[in-house]
C-alpha cells in the first residue's frame, strides 16, 4: 500500500470512530499526582524532599481506557467497581464530565476505591503509594455487576476487559460476559494480569507485555522474535483467541494471529519515553477503537503502536486524542519517506 493509500486509510477508520461505542470492564482507579522539586536530602532518613508544586487527579486503571477511548471520540459505558467514598464520587463525576457512562458501575460500600498517588520531581516518579483492598467482592456486589454488564452490552460494539487484579474481573464474570459477546457477534479485548490465560478464554484478542506473557508461559525466555512469535501461537491455544499482541517496549509489538503463517511485527516509534504509565491503557483504548471502526488487526495494532509512542512521551497519565494520533500518525509517515 502507497503512502498516501495508508494515511488515507487511518483516516477513513479515525472518522468511523464517532459512530462507534466500546464498554469498558474492569479495575476502576484514581490515579493521584503530586508534582515538585529535590533540593536536598532529608535529615531523617536518606531519602530525597520534594517542594509540592501541584496537585492532580485523574479517573486511573479501566477508567483510563475509558478517557483514552472518550479522547478517540469513541462512545464508552463504564463498568465496574468504585468505593462508596469521595474518591469513588471524584472518579464517576470526572467520567460523567467525560460524557462516560457509568450507569454500569457499582458503589461497593464494603470496599474502598482503589487509590494510586504517585510522586515526581523533575520528570521522574521518586515513589508510588497505593491504597486499595485486594479482598474479592461479596457475591451480592458480583451479581449486581454482572447483571449491569450483560444489560450494557446492547448498545456497543465490542468489549475491554481492563484487568488490574483487583477483583473486578471474576471468573464467572468474564466467562458470562464473553460468551454474550460471542453470541453477539462483537469483539472482545483483553488487557490482562492473570497468570493463567485460559482465565480470558474465547476472547477475541489479548494484549499482554512481554513480561506478562513470559509469567503466563512459565517464566519462558523471550528474548528474540522467533521467542515471542512461538510464544504468541502458544497463547493464542490457551486463550482460543483469534489474536495475541505482544507489546515489547523499546522492541515495538508482535502480532500473532489465527490462521496466518507469519507474525506480523511493529517497530517502536517513541522519539522519547518519559513515563510509561497508562501505556498499556492507550494500547487496548485505540485498538478497541480501531476494530469497532471496522480495521483489520493489522491497521489497530499499528495505529495502538504510534498511540503509545505518543502518551510514552508525556508525564502522568496522559490519554490519547484524535488529533495527535494523526500528528504522530503523519509524523510517522515522513519519517518513513525521510
Amino acid at each position: 500500500m502507497s503512502d498516501d493509500a495508508a494515511r488515507s486509510r487511518v483516516a477513513e477508520v479515525v472518522a468511523r470512530f464517532p459512530s462507534c461505542r466500546v464498554l469498558v470492564v474492569g479495575d476502576i482507579m484514581l490515579d493521584e499526582y503530586i508534582f515538585g522539586t529535590v533540593r536536598r536530602i532529608s535529615p531523617e532518613a536518606p531519602v530525597p524532599v520534594v517542594a509540592v508544586t501541584r496537585e492532580t487527579k485523574v479517573p486511573g486503571g479501566a477508567a483510563n481506557v475509558a478517557l483514552n477511548l472518550c479522547g478517540l471520540r469513541v462512545g464508552v459505558e463504564m463498568a465496574g467497581l468504585l468505593g462508596d467514598d469521595a474518591a469513588g464520587r471524584f472518579v464517576a463525576r470526572m467520567l460523567k464530565g467525560k460524557r462516560v457512562g457509568v450507569a454500569a458501575a457499582v458503589a461497593d460500600p464494603d470496599r474502598p476505591t482503589t487509590v494510586k498517588t504517585r510522586v515526581i520531581a523533575h520528570s521522574q516518579q521518586v515513589v508510588r503509594v497505593d491504597r486499595e483492598r485486594m479482598a474479592p467482592p461479596s457475591q451480592h456486589t458480583c451479581d449486581t455487576l454482572l447483571r449491569k454488564v450483560l444489560a450494557a452490552l446492547a448498545g456497543v460494539d465490542g468489549v475491554v476487559f481492563s484487568d488490574y487484579r483487583k477483583g473486578t474481573l471474576t471468573e464467572e464474570l468474564v466467562r458470562e460476559v464473553t460468551a454474550a459477546a460471542n453470541r453477539k457477534g462483537i469483539f472482545v479485548a483483553v488487557d490482562p494480569k492473570q497468570t493463567d490465560f485460559s482465565f480470558y478464554l474465547g476472547c477475541t484478542v489479548i494484549t499482554p507485555n512481554k513480561r506478562e506473557a513470559q509469567s503466563a508461559l512459565g517464566g519462558r525466555d523471550l528474548s528474540t522474535d522467533l521467542d515471542v512469535w512461538e510464544a504468541g501461537k502458544d497463547l493464542l491455544r490457551v486463550t482460543r483467541s483469534k489474536a495475541v499482541l505482544i507489546t515489547r517496549g523499546e522492541e515495538g509489538m508482535t502480532l500473532v494471529e489465527r490462521g496466518r503463517d507469519a507474525c506480523f511485527h511493529v517497530p517502536a516509534f517513541a522519539r522519547q519515553v518519559f513515563d510509561v504509565t497508562g501505556a498499556g491503557d492507550t494500547v487496548i483504548g485505540t485498538l478497541a477503537a480501531c476494530l469497532a471502526a471496522g480495521s483489520s488487526m493489522r491497521e489497530a495494532a499499528v495505529l495502538a503502536n504510534v498511540a503509545a509512542s505518543v502518551v510514552v512521551g508525556e508525564v502522568g497519565t496522559a490519554p490519547i486524542t484524535t488529533e495527535k494520533l494523526l500528528r504522530a500518525v503523519e509524523m510517522r509517515e515522513r519519517g518513513r519517506e525521510g
